[in-house]
């Protein structure tokens, strides 16, 4: 595989290889699987991540600086959190106690401020809001 040069983490977001699928469909016709999981991120959410904070700069609702809250903790939160740090926006995780304390660390690494919620009506491990 060609390796892509970026100036920003923001130009690996997207254009993510195919892959052809061949032992998934025995007949006529070919199958292609997008590897969504080499964008920054990890996932095709970096992609949905990267067009909210454009659209919130482009509409003046985000400006460099200001924080970005989200509650989450999936892969929605780790595309933002590469997204804002690019950016020069901090990104603040807001999850429940419940998630694992890997999960609060990957969000970490990538530049996130995680905050933990209560545990509602869950027991330890068990995910609620």
């Amino acid at each position: 595989m060609k390796l892509k040069k970026a100036g920003c983490v923001l130009d690996l977001i997207g254009n993510t290889p195919l892959k052809q699928l061949n032992n998934i469909h025995p007949g006529k016709g070919t199958v292609w699987g997008k590897l969504e999981y080499y964008n920054p991120g990890g996932s095709v959410k970096d992609r949905s991540a990267l067009q909210i904070i454009k659209e919130a700069y482009d509409s003046g609702v985000l400006a460099k600086g200001q924080p970005v809250i989200e509650m989450t903790s999936g892969n929605m939160g780790a595309g933002l959190a590469v997204v804002c740090a690019a950016m020069g926006n901090p990104f603040i995780a807001v999850m429940p106690a419940g998630n694992s304390p890997e999960r609060c660390k990957i969000l970490e690494a990538m530049g996130a401020r995680v905050h933990l919620t209560k545990q509602v009506d869950g027991v330890p491990g068990m995910v609620t809001g």
